[in-house]
């Protein structure tokens, strides 16, 4: 069976991505809109595109309105924001954060997370997080259905103690940051189940 993109609506084509592209790891993002109000919130097109320097992209769907989500638009504004991973622990909390919420209510405050503050930039980090990356704007691309892809640049990268092993050579303990990913619908993954496969020398 195959679809073109051509003939298949926004929903359908959202469908086939998010059911087919797994596991999809998850960016629990904190920003800060331009009077200083935190946010934080869940989203699933997310990866790491590049190591010199280290640089994250964040892919954003708009609202049903055709309206931009207050992550973007506090993206755009300050130029800031900070990636923080989701282990299971954290888990009932980012959900609750993905509910919409009216512009005066606060997603940290109904999930009641814990914030600490970042070192190089303003919006805040989450306790919880086993791995949290401060970021900075680098890119902004517009889509013409009205998403957008950003892309940053990590300025700071905060782990627990525990979850680093070793510090030279830095090896991390994926079993202790055990992220939760994003499947389709309802589903999340973990990274218990796991395979070993050596590359050729």
């Amino acid at each position: 069976m195959n679809f073109s993109s051509n003939s298949i609506s926004r929903a359908i084509a959202y469908k086939l991505l998010v059911s087919t592209i797994l596991p999809r790891p998850i960016a629990f993002v904190t920003s800060l809109d331009l009077d200083g109000k935190a946010n934080a919130a869940p989203f699933s097109f997310f990866n790491a595109m590049g190591s010199e320097p280290p640089v994250v992209v964040l892919g954003f769907e708009p609202k049903p309105d055709g309206s931009q989500k207050d992550t973007p638009n506090n993206i755009l504004a300050t130029r800031e924001f900070v990636v923080n991973i989701v282990n299971e622990p954290l888990a009932q909390q980012m959900n609750i954060c993905a509910a919409s919420l009216p512009a005066d209510e606060s997603e940290i405050d109904l999930a009641g997370l814990q914030t600490l503050t970042s070192i190089e930039v303003a919006p805040p980090r989450l306790a919880a997080s086993p791995a949290s990356f401060e970021c900075r704007l680098v890119q902004d691309i517009e889509l013409s259905g009205g998403g957008r892809i950003i892309l940053g640049e990590v300025l700071h990268f905060h782990l627990s103690d525990d979850v680093v092993s070793t510090v030279d050579p830095l090896r991390i303990d994926i079993d202790k940051l055990a992220p939760i990913s994003r499947l389709s619908g309802p589903l999340y993954g973990r990274i218990s189940d796991q395979f070993e496969i050596r590359r050729p020398e």
